[in-house]
């Protein structure tokens, strides 16, 4: 799989109980099919992240569950698994037109509890997983409900600081979760470096605005909401960002990826759902358009 020493970057090797870097004589556990490659002294500046993002996605009904993303009409969060099914399923055949019909090398950042990279081990590719979650529930972890433990490699890390050689993927997928990113060129940076020449990108899922105000009041709406929910101050830093129209292409290929944009509607279309979304709710909703970037060089 290419994994590296999160801390001199030499190439791992297999052993019983986990990776060792032979460079530094440095031991990496692995734990229920999860390779522990998070320096230990970003786990616990995540934590307190980590604790809150877990707690409120408990409280609002996410969890992994066979067959995701195809829930019963009663699950608390069935219209999101609806259209992440279908934004996902409309997005493979722009795949297959990109890289052919493979089998793909797949890395999936920021995977929560692997759903999507599950899907596309069904449909044959080779794919690999990380995430800083491991909750057995939502997380890495949670995957081992999903599908048999061996059958796809999970590491704990970041996607802006991945511990893997570079030029591993045919394609790196981002389900909800590059909004995540606070310094997103730097992230775009870190996953054309793993991503082979002629590979690509796929994000899906992070919300995107016309206009940043309109982002900015959907964090602090949010904020405001958790803060009366749980009785706590709701730092900036701890929450979801979003991704704005304008700056798309060019923060894109400021990183080195050529974008393609998917899904976005004809302006008329636009203008009316915006006037729809501001007669009902006052505010401007967010669009979740399919990003598909080539590696530009």
């Amino acid at each position: 799989m290419g994994w590296c020493c999160s801390y001199c970057a030499a190439p791992l090797e297999v052993r019983t109980h986990g990776l060792f870097c032979a460079t530094e004589g440095r031991w990496f556990a692995t734990h229920r099919g999860v390779h522990r490659l998070l320096p230990e002294e970003r786990r616990r500046e995540i934590l307190p992240f980590l604790e809150l993002y877990q707690r409120v996605r408990r409280d609002e009904g996410w969890r992994a569950e066979p067959g995701l993303p195809d829930v019963a009409a009663s699950h608390p969060q069935a219209t999101t698994w609806r259209s992440r099914g279908r934004r996902f399923r409309e997005a493979l055949p722009l795949l297959a037109a990109a890289l052919g019909r493979g089998p793909w090398r797949v890395l999936e950042v920021g995977a929560g509890c692997c759903w999507a990279s599950v899907r596309l081990l069904e449909l044959g590719h080779r794919v690999a997983a990380v995430d800083v979650n491991l909750d057995a529930d939502d997380g890495l972890l949670g995957a081992n409900l999903l599908i048999d433990m061996g059958r796809l490699p999970r590491a704990e890390a970041e996607m802006d600081a991945l511990p893997l050689e570079p030029g591993r993927f045919d394609l790196v997928l981002a389900v909800s979760s590059l909004h995540y990113q606070g310094q997103l060129t730097r992230t775009l940076v870190e996953l054309r470096r793993v991503t082979q020449r002629n590979g690509v990108l796929l994000v899906l899922d992070s919300p995107v605005y016309r206009q940043r105000s309109d982002g900015e009041a959907r964090v602090a709406r949010r904020m405001k909401l958790l803060g009366r929910r749980y009785g706590i101050s709701v730092p900036r830093e701890s929450q979801p960002g979003y991704l704005v129209r304008g700056e798309l292409v060019s923060l894109f290929k400021g990183a080195g990826w050529a974008l393609e944009i998917h899904g976005w509607p004809t302006p008329p279309r636009e203008w009316a759902s915006d006037a729809v979304s501001l007669l009902r709710g006052g505010r401007r909703e967010p669009r979740f358009p399919i990003l598909l970037a080539r590696r530009d060089g």
